[in-house]
C-alpha cells in the first residue's frame, strides 16, 4: 500500500488528475448504473402494469359487449307483445296453434340465430304444459324444477334475469347439438301483458364465442390470461390445461378477485405482475399474470448499452483531462519559474499573459505583486533614510521640553519671589499643562491623567477670563483605571469655552462628564453658550470644519484620532440649539 500512494505521489501532475479522475468516476458509474437498473426496471414494470391493465380492460369492454348483443336478443323475444300473447293463449284447436307458431315465431326464432352466430341455442320454459309437449323447442318449467341451475329464475321473483355461469349445454331443434358442451347462458322470466308469470327464456353462448378474444397472441404475449366464476373455476378454454380447474392450480394463492387490483406477487415461485378485472354482469373476474421476467430482460439489454456508453466517455473524459491538464500545467511552469527568480531576490521579472482565464488572471496579479514588492522595497528604503532623519531632528527636539520646562520653573521660582501668587499659579499650571500634553511622547494615557490636563487648561483660561464661566465635574471614579487616547477631550472643552462661553459674554457653565455603561465610556462635555444653527451644526457633524478658530481641534480632528485606535468601535453624537448651549457625547471602548 506504501509503495502504491509513494508511486502515486511521484506521478507527474497531469496523471494524478487522471487517476483522481478515475478513482472518483468509477464509483459513481457502478452506484448511476445500479440506480439506472432500478429505476428503469420500476419505471417499465410500472408502466408495463399500466399498459397490460389497459389491456385486460379493452377485453372486459369486448366481453360486455357480446353479452349487451345477448342481452339485447332476450329483451326483443320477451317484449314482442304478440308472442308473448301467443305463449299465454290456449288455443282450443291445437294444429292451429302449430300453424301460428310455424308461420310467425319460428321464422323468428330461427332469423335470430342466423344473423348471431355467436348463439348456441335459444330455449323457453313454459308453464304451459301443452304447448311444451307440442313443440320441441320449448320446456315445461315443471321438467326444470329439477334442475338446482334455474331453481332461483323460477322462484316468484318477477322479471328476474341474469347470467348462468359455465354449465353443460342442452339439445334443442334447431342445430345439432354436441353433449357436454359448455356454455353460458342468459336467462330471463317471462311476463304477459297482464304481468302473468309463463316461463322463462335461456339463451346460450358457447365459451369461445363469449372469450373468443382471450386467444388473441397479442394478450397472452407477455402472460396468462383468463376468466375465473363466481366459484373459482377457470371458465375460459384459452388455455386448456386449466380449463374448468380451481385457480389455485394455476400458483394464484389466496385469490381474492372480486374488486379491481394490480399488485406485484409471486406465482409458482415466479415474480409477476398479477391484475384481476371484475365483470360483474356476469359474476366473473378476468385475471392476468404477466411474470416480470418478460419485461426485464429488454430493461438489462439498455443498462448494459449505457454502461458502454458510460465507460467509453469516461475513457475520452480521462484522455481529454489529461491533455488539458497538460496544456495548463505549462504556464503554471512559467510561473513557478518566475517565483524561483524572485526567490533569489530578482524582482525584475515577468510573467506572459496570453489569456484573461484563471491562470491568465494569476500571472497578472503574479507581476503585479512583484512590481508592487518592487516599489516597497524602494519606499521602505527612502523611509529607513527619512527615519534616520527624524532621529536626529528628534534628539534635537528634546531640548525644546526640556528649556520650556525651567522656564516655567524660573518664573515660578521668580513670582514666588516678588510674591505675585496669580503669576506663579498660571506657570505651574502650564508647566503641568505642557507636562501632560508630551506625555514622554506616547499617545495613550489614563483618563485620570486626560482629566488633570483639562483642569490645568481650565485653570490657565479661568485667569485669562477673568472667572467668566465655571466648571462642573461629573466624573465616576471608577473610568480613572480605563485609558484612552491622549488629548480627546481637552479640544472639547476649548471649543466649549471658545465657540460657547465667550461669544455670549456674560457668565457661563461648563459641564464635564464622564461614565461606565456595561462595555463602554461615555464622555460628555456640555456648555450653555451660545449654541449653532441647523446649517452649522450639520457642517460640523459632517466634519466640514477642518479646524475651529483659534488653536482648537474641530471634530473631524478628533473622530479621525479615535477611528486610527478604535476603528469603528466608537460613537460621536452632538447637539446643539442657539442661545441654550451645544452638548457632546462620546462613546469608546473600555479595552483600547
Amino acid at each position: 500500500m506504501k509503495r502504491l500512494i509513494r508511486y502515486i505521489s511521484n506521478l507527474s501532475v497531469s496523471w494524478k488528475f487522471v487517476f483522481a479522475y478515475f478513482s472518483i468516476l468509477i464509483l459513481p458509474i457502478i452506484l448511476t448504473g445500479f440506480y439506472l437498473h432500478y429505476q428503469v426496471s420500476e419505471s417499465t414494470i410500472a408502466q408495463a402494469s399500466l399498459v397490460m391493465e389497459q389491456n385486460l380492460l379493452q377485453t372486459k369492454a369486448s366481453i360486455l359487449q357480446n353479452e349487451k348483443v345477448i342481452e339485447n336478443i332476450s329483451a326483443i323475444l320477451a317484449l314482442n307483445s304478440d308472442f308473448m300473447n301467443f305463449l299465454e293463449y290456449e288455443y282450443e284447436n291445437l294444429d292451429e296453434k302449430v300453424e301460428q307458431y310455424q308461420f310467425n315465431y319460428s321464422p323468428l326464432i330461427e332469423n335470430i340465430l342466423i344473423q348471431n352466430n355467436s348463439i348456441y341455442s335459444i330455449r323457453i320454459y313454459l308453464d304451459n304444459i301443452i304447448i311444451s309437449e307440442m313443440l320441441s323447442s320449448y320446456y315445461s318449467v315443471t321438467v326444470t324444477k329439477a334442475s338446482e341451475r334455474f331453481m332461483e329464475m323460477i322462484e316468484d321473483k318477477p322479471q328476474q334475469k341474469g347470467w348462468v355461469s359455465s354449465h353443460t349445454a342442452k339439445t334443442h331443434v334447431f342445430r345439432n347439438v354436441v353433449d357436454n358442451t359448455q356454455v353460458f347462458s342468459y336467462n330471463r322470466e317471462l311476463f304477459s301483458q297482464r304481468q302473468k308469470y309463463l316461463g322463462m327464456l335461456e339463451i346460450e353462448v358457447k365459451e369461445e364465442v363469449l372469450f373468443g378474444m382471450l386467444r388473441d397472441p397479442v394478450i397472452n404475449e407477455m402472460g396468462d390470461v383468463f376468466i375465473v366464476d363466481s366459484k373459482n373455476r377457470i371458465v375460459s378454454n384459452n388455455i386448456p390445461e386449466y380449463y374448468l380447474a380451481d385457480v389455485s392450480e394455476t400458483g394464484l394463492k389466496d385469490f381474492q378477485g372480486r374488486s379491481q387490483k394490480r399488485t406485484i406477487g409471486e406465482v409458482n415461485d415466479i415474480e409477476a405482475i398479477i391484475i384481476t378485472i371484475p365483470i360483474e354482469q356476469i359474476n366473473c373476474t378476468i385475471v392476468g399474470i404477466f411474470p416480470v421476467e418478460n419485461f426485464n430482460s429488454e430493461i438489462r439489454k439498455s443498462l448494459k448499452d449505457i454502461i458502454i456508453v458510460l465507460a467509453a466517455s469516461s475513457i475520452v473524459l480521462g484522455l481529454i483531462i489529461y491533455f488539458t491538464t497538460n496544456m495548463l500545467l505549462h504556464r503554471v511552469k512559467k510561473l513557478v519559474s518566475a517565483m524561483k527568480k524572485v526567490r533569489d531576490d530578482n524582482l525584475n521579472v515577468s510573467v506572459p499573459v496570453k489569456s484573461m482565464d484563471e491562470f491568465g488572471v494569476l500571472a497578472m496579479n503574479f507581476n503585479r505583486m512583484t512590481q508592487r514588492i518592487y516599489e516597497l522595497v524602494e519606499t521602505v528604503y527612502k523611509i529607513q533614510l527619512m527615519e534616520r532623519e527624524a532621529e536626529l531632528k528628534a534628539l534635537e527636539a528634546q531640548i525644546n521640553p526640556h528649556f520650556l520646562y525651567n522656564t516655567l520653573a524660573t518664573i515660578s521660582w521668580v513670582a514666588r519671589k516678588e510674591k505675585a501668587p496669580g503669576v506663579m499659579k498660571i506657570s505651574n499650571s502650564l508647566a503641568k499643562f505642557y507636562r501632560l500634553v508630551l506625555s514622554k511622547g506616547v499617545t495613550i494615557i489614563s483618563i485620570e491623567e486626560e482629566v488633570e490636563m483639562v483642569k490645568s487648561y481650565l485653570e490657565i483660561q479661568k485667569t485669562r477670563f477673568d472667572d467668566l464661566f465655571d466648571v462642573v465635574y461629573k466624573i465616576d471614579e471608577r473610568v480613572y483605571r480605563y485609558n484612552i487616547v491622549k488629548n480627546i477631550l481637552q479640544p472639547l472643552v476649548e471649543n466649549a469655552l471658545s465657540h460657547g462661553i465667550e461669544p455670549k459674554r456674560y457668565h457661563g457653565t461648563i459641564i464635564i462628564y464622564m461614565g461606565l455603561t456595561e462595555d463602554r465610556i461615555c464622555l460628555k462635555v456640555i456648555d450653555d453658550g451660545v449654541g449653532m444653527n441647523s446649517n452649522t451644526l450639520s457642517r460640523v457633524r459632517l466634519g466640514m470644519v477642518e479646524r475651529s478658530k483659534g488653536s482648537g481641534y474641530a471634530v473631524k480632528n478628533i473622530m479621525q484620532r479615535l477611528r486610527a485606535y478604535y476603528g469603528d468601535n466608537f460613537s460621536i453624537n452632538i447637539f446643539s440649539k442657539p442661545g441654550i448651549g451645544t452638548t457632546v457625547s462620546i462613546e469608546v471602548d473600555k479595552n483600547i
